[in-house]
């Protein structure tokens, strides 16, 4: 009888193995789908251990049923084993059925970075752009995940500008659909998908390598020259292909203004009844892993409004290329810009202006990394869009070349110190060169 008894335990252990192993498919293949957070995928993984457990527990008291231990226990014990096992088994049966059907936390997962800082310079900076001590960017942002095809990103920031004003930005503000494994649909404000650097890294300084991002590509409010924001409809993806993985953006999205110089995204609709548009098309080669290579371009017309001179209109026609290379202890990057844009009051023509930038990183030490980047922009003064770039506060709009040196010590996987020397020339104001000394402590949570 208790042979019996030993054997129908044992199957069902083994049933209860399988029913485990297919909760552990389920759930990973539903966190795939989802993007699940770690948190989720903590609590499955304690859910695991607590059912390994059992069975090593299980195992162990047949054993002793076999070998006589438990004296008169032994004739009533594999009932009770049984019944544990078929309660264990309608749990671990809940569990992957709700795993299949992609139920997912509601919750709002919160998540943030903080940094400060100091910075001297050696020369005579910009007025915008002043040396001591500073607080840098407190960054919040809530990824809620409304069911396995919803799912949303809030990102708020707190930062002081340079007259000492604490400014609040609703930096992004996304609602999104994942309609199978190579579509997902966005809409809302976003980071405009050009080139690489701007939607990897976001307004957290700690996982960008450098302390600053290049001048060309920085937010609108800190001297970019192209819409790092854009409010729209942005369709992002993958495709797997014979010559390797293809990652693709498209968007549409309302059109610029610029106002004393400053780019602004327009969140409450069209500027002037026009759209803006843009694609990103890469390709990370199956040959020579670690390397994706692509091609990028934005197009819209902007209105540009200034207390010191007439209102006029461009068109942005900016197309370039980019490149990023990663492995265990190299990261490049590399960016280029080309703009070809259209004087449409002043009738003035087109205008031909570049800018790019390539940064290297190397691992020196296991938490050290050095890295190095070199940028130029050659800009046009004579196309509307950055001679009004360039006015009494600021020199966004114009021509520049950059050399900066640096060092960053992670002091674990969620801070970072950063040193960096930085080298700049303004080519528009006669060849004016200040060097900057940077120092930042940052971290997330």
């Amino acid at each position: 009888m208790f042979y019996f008894f030993s054997k129908e335990i044992i199957l069902r252990i083994q049933h209860f193995r399988l029913s485990v192993l297919a909760l552990g498919l389920a759930s990973a293949l539903s966190a795939n789908a989802q993007s699940a957070d770690g948190d989720r995928l903590k609590a499955l993984e304690q859910k695991f251990g607590q059912s390994l457990a059992v069975i090593e527990q299980l195992q162990k008291r047949i054993v002793e049923l076999e070998q006589g231990k438990s004296g008169a226990a032994s004739t009533a014990a594999p009932s009770a084993v049984i019944s544990r096992v078929e309660s264990l088994e309608k749990s671990v049966t809940e569990l992957a059925v709700t795993a299949s059907k992609g139920v997912t936390d509601t919750g709002l997962p919160l998540h943030g970075f903080l940094d400060v800082g100091y910075a001297t310079a050696n020369g005579t900076p910009a007025a915008y752009d002043k040396s001591g001590f500073r607080l840098g960017t407190f960054d919040i942002y809530l990824t809620p995940q409304f069911s396995d095809r919803v799912k949303g990103l809030v990102e708020l920031a707190f930062e002081y500008g340079s007259d000492g004003g604490l400014g609040t930005d609703l930096e992004r503000m996304q609602l999104g659909y994942v309609v199978n494994d190579n579509l997902t649909l966005w809409g809302g404000r976003f980071h405009t998908p050009y080139g690489y650097w701007n939607t990897a890294f976001h307004h957290g300084a700690q996982i960008q390598t450098s302390i600053t991002r290049p001048r060309m590509i920085a937010f609108e409010d800190q001297g970019g020259i192209l819409p790092s924001h854009s409010v729209g409809a942005w369709a992002t993806g993958k495709l797997d292909s014979g010559m390797g993985r293809v990652n693709y953006d498209v968007f549409v999205g309302n059109s610029d203004s610029m106002r004393d110089g400053t780019l602004d995204y327009n969140a409450s609709g069209f500027e002037n009844g026009t759209a803006s548009m843009g694609f990103n098309l890469g390709i990370s080669p199956k040959a020579m892993p670690g390397l994706t290579m692509g091609v990028h371009g934005v197009t819209e017309k902007i209105n540009i409004y200034s207390a010191a001179d007439a209102d006029a209109q461009s068109t942005l026609q900016m197309a370039g290329a980019y490149a990023f290379y990663e492995s265990d202890n190299w990261e490049i990057i590399a960016e280029y810009y080309d703009f070809n844009n259209k004087d449409n009051t002043g009738n003035t023509g087109t205008h031909h202006s570049s800018a790019g930038f390539i940064q290297a990183g190397l691992q020196v030490a296991n938490r050290t990394t050095a890295f190095a980047r070199y940028e130029k922009a050659d800009l046009n003064q004579n196309d509307p869009y950055f001679k009004r770039m360039s006015n009494e506060t600021s020199n966004f709009g114009s021509s520049y070349h950059q050399s900066t040196v640096g060092l960053r010590y992670d002091l674990d996987p969620r801070s970072a110190l950063k040193l960096q020397l930085e080298q700049i020339t303004d080519e528009g104001n006669a060849n004016q060169t200040v060097n900057w000394l940077r120092a930042q402590y940052s971290v997330r949570f």
